[in-house]
């Protein structure tokens, strides 16, 4: 037992290193030595492990599937409106773009990997996917305005998610980011939902969100 705890543990120590790693050299210059170096173990633990950093990129890229699975599934706890859910999510993004290695190595990640070599766990397959079904909740709630096509809503998303990820990398700071996202939002909500609902929605950060 004491054996496979220290093995979950250098495993744990890997993963969490291949993102700081990824998210701050990117995916092409960070090594598998400056992940084992990082991480405090030895190459041969690592390999043990890995056997590629592909291996490695994809561990970072389910953890980051993961968190963008249980703030979708808490966010659906304690909000009723599917759209509320999307704006929520994008400013959530904005943040975690600066303050979660997982969330900003998978962007790196995939941006970075070989062309022509994409996995179903990239980041944007992730999060516009994943968006996408919420909006898809929403038609069906009866949120969407009927005279708007479900490939314009999910437009206006990818706008929103790309938008935000933009100003990330420009360096601009995640306040900076909620308030251009909330005057987005509020020129889009209005082409989405109908006068009556768009009413009940909120276009800036939750309240509390760090």
């Amino acid at each position: 037992m004491a054996k496979q705890e220290r093995s979950e543990r250098t495993l744990e120590k890997l993963v969490v290193s291949a993102a700081e790693q990824f998210a701050l050299r990117g995916f092409v210059k960070a090594t598998l030595g400056d992940v084992s170096r990082a991480a405090g173990v030895t190459k041969g633990a690592l390999f043990f492990h890995f056997a590629t950093k592909d291996d490695l990129a994809a561990a970072v890229q389910t953890r980051g599937q993961d968190i963008l699975e249980t703030m979708i599934e808490d966010m659906s706890g304690t909000e009723q409106s599917c759209l509320q859910i999307v704006v929520n999510a994008t400013h959530a993004l904005n943040r975690m773009l600066r303050e979660d290695p997982f969330v900003r190595a998978g962007v790196r990640i995939t941006r970075e990997r070989t062309a022509g070599s994409p996995t179903p766990m990239d980041f944007y397959p992730l999060w516009l996917g994943r968006l996408w079904q919420v909006l898809d909740e929403a038609r069906k709630n009866g949120e969407l305005a009927a005279g708007i096509a479900d490939v314009s809503a999910r437009t206006l998303v990818t706008a929103a998610v790309s938008g935000v990820e933009i100003l990330a990398w420009m360096g601009a700071s995640a306040d900076e980011g909620d308030k251009w996202l909330g005057h987005l939002w509020e020129l889009m909500l209005p082409l989405m939902v109908s006068p009556d609902g768009l009413r009940r929605l909120r276009t800036t950060a939750p309240a509390g969100m760090p």
